[in-house]
C-alpha cells in the first residue's frame, strides 16, 4: 500500500514497494545519478543495467524489503529515491542502503524512508539495521545520526561500519514528532500567507460560489494578487480573467477551486502542473454524496499527493486569514481579526460562528474550513497554529477523528504553550446522524 510523507520543505513524497514493471524507470533512476553519487552508493562505479535494480523488485519483506520514493512528471510517475534492506546470517539484523536523485537531496527524503523501512523491519522480527557507508558520505552518515536511533559507528579503511536498533523508542519517537512538524508547518504555510491566489470557476455571475467568492476576496482587501480563471475568460467584479491556470501571468500560492464535482479533478490536474502545491477544493460532490464521490475524491487526493502538494476540502466553506487580509469563503462577512485560530468541519456552523463573532468582539487569526478533510485535518491545523506568532488560543469543531491518538499526542503539546477549545459532535446516535448529513 502506498504510503505518503511530508518532507522538511514541505512538500510531499509517495513510497511504494518496486514491482517488476518498474525495472526500466529504476534503472532510469540510477542513470540519472552523477558519477559521485552512484560512487557513494556502491563504493565503486557499476555498470547501471536491470540486473543491478532485480534483487530490489518485487520485496517479500521477509529477506529483502524496499521502497522506491515517486513524483509525479508530465502526467507520469518518475522515481526520485530507493531505500532497501538485506537480511544478513544473524537473522535479527538486515543490511540498508539508499539513494536519492541528486536534485533532491538535502530534503529528508532518506530519512524518512528510513523511518518507513524501519517500522515493516520491525514487524518481521529485525531488531537492528547496519550499513556500510564510506567516510566522505557525510550526507548519509548525517540521515542515520538525525534518525533519532541509537547509532554506533566503527571506521575501517575510509568505510564507516554503522549499526543501530530499530526498536521505536520514546528518543526515537520525539525526532519522528519534530521531523512531522517541521514538515507539516512548511506545508501548510502557502495556505496562511500567500502572496498570490487564482480562483478557478469564478464567475461574471455574482450569484454563483465562485462569483461570490472571488468578490469577497476584493472586498477583504487581500494585500496579494489575485486571479479569476473561468471557461469564457469574462472580467469578474472588473478584474481581468483568464481562461486557464496555465495562462496567469505568474505561479500562484494558492488556488481555490469552485466548480462542479465532474471537472474538479482536471482542474486540480491543470494547476498541480503548474507548480501550484497548495489546494482548496470548495465543490461538494465527493465522499459526502457515496461511492462514486468517494472514488472521485480518492483520484482528487492521490493526484494532490503525487505532486507533493496539500489540500483544503473538499465540500468546503474556504479559507480567510487575517494578516493579509485574505478572504476566499463564501461567507458574507469579512473575518474580524484577532487570536483565534478557528477550524470547522462543518461550513454551516463556521459561517454561524463568524456571523457571531464581531457581535461578540471575538477576532480570528485564521478560520479554515476543512469539509471531507481528505487531506489537511485538524492535527496540521493544530502543528501549524502551534508555531504561529498570530494565534494566541485554538478552537475547533470536529464531526470525525481521522487519527485520534496523534490529535491527542499533538494537542497535549499545544496546549502548553496555548489554550485549545474543542467541540466533537456526533457522540450520540442522533448527533452522528446529523454531522454525517
Amino acid at each position: 500500500v502506498p504510503v505518503d510523507v511530508i518532507l522538511r520543505d514541505g512538500g510531499t513524497l509517495r513510497l511504494r514497494p518496486p514491482q517488476a514493471a518498474d525495472t526500466e524507470a529504476l534503472t532510469d533512476f540510477f542513470r540519472g545519478l552523477s558519477e559521485r553519487s552512484l560512487y557513494l552508493r556502491f563504493h565503486g562505479a557499476p555498470t547501471v543495467r536491470p540486473s543491478l535494480v532485480e534483487p530490489d523488485l518485487d520485496p517479500d519483506w521477509v529477506e529483502r524489503g524496499a521502497l522506491v520514493g515517486t513524483l509525479a512528471d508530465d502526467g507520469a510517475e518518475r522515481i526520485v529515491a530507493l531505500a532497501s534492506y538485506a537480511r544478513l546470517r544473524d537473522p535479527a539484523a538486515a543490511e540498508v542502503a539508499f539513494a536519492v536523485a541528486d536534485e533532491h537531496q538535502g530534503r529528508g527524503i532518506g530519512t524518512r524512508m528510513l523511518e518507513q523501512l524501519a517500522e515493516r523491519a520491525a514487524s518481521v522480527g529485525i531488531e537492528r539495521f547496519v550499513a556500510e557507508v564510506m567516510a566522505d558520505n557525510a550526507p548519509m552518515l548525517r540521515v542515520f545520526e538525525d534518525a533519532g536511533f541509537g547509532v554506533t559507528r566503527q571506521l575501517d579503511r575510509g568505510t564507516f561500519e554503522v549499526t543501530f536498533p530499530i526498536e521505536p523508542t520514546e528518543s526515537y519517537l520525539g525526532h519522528v514528532d519534530e521531523r512531522d512538524h517541521l514538515g507539516v508547518v512548511a506545508s501548510l504555510r502557502p495556505f496562511f500567507a500567500p502572496a498570490s491566489v487564482a480562483v478557478i470557476g469564478a464567475s461574471p455571475r455574482p450569484e454563483s460560489i465562485g462569483g461570490i467568492l472571488f468578490r469577497n476576496i476584493l472586498a477583504g482587501e487581500y494585500k496579494g494578487a489575485a486571479y479569476p480563471v473561468n471557461r469564457s475568460g469574462e472580467p469578474v467584479a472588473g478584474v481581468r480573467a483568464y481562461t486557464s491556470i496555465d495562462e496567469l501571468p505568474e505561479t500562484v500560492d494558492l488556488a481555490v477551486i469552485c466548480l462542479p464535482a465532474a471537472h474538479v479533478v482536471d482542474a486540480a490536474m491543470a494547476s498541480l502542473r503548474a507548480g501550484i502545491r497548495a489546494l482548496c477544493v470548495i465543490s461538494a460532490g465527493f465522499a459526502e454524496v457515496g461511492d462514486e464521490g468517494r472514488e472521485r475524491q480518492e483520484r482528487l487526493l492521490a493526484a494532490v499527493r503525487a505532486h507533493g502538494g496539500r489540500l483544503v476540502g473538499p465540500n468546503c466553506l474556504g479559507i480567510a486569514v487575517a494578516a493579509p487580509s485574505l478572504n476566499a469563503t463564501f461567507g458574507s462577512r469579512a473575518l474580524p481579526p484577532g487570536s483565534i485560530g478557528f477550524s470547522s468541519q462543518s461550513g454551516a456552523l463556521g459561517l454561524a460562528l463568524l456571523e457571531k463573532a464581531s457581535e461578540r468582539s471575538l477576532g480570528f487569526s485564521s478560520f479554515i474550513s476543512v469539509g471531507n478533510k481528505a487531506d489537511v485535518s485538524a492535527n496540521d491545523l493544530l502543528e501549524y497554529w502551534e508555531e504561529d506568532a498570530e494565534t494566541g488560543l485554538v478552537a475547533l469543531y470536529l464531526e470525525s477523528f481521522g487519527n485520534p491518538r496523534r490529535f491527542g499526542r499533538i494537542a497535549r503539546r499545544v496546549a502548553r504553550k496555548k489554550p485549545i477549545l474543542a467541540m466533537k459532535s456526533g457522540t450520540s446516535r442522533a448527533g452522528a446522524r446529523a454531522a454525517g448529513s
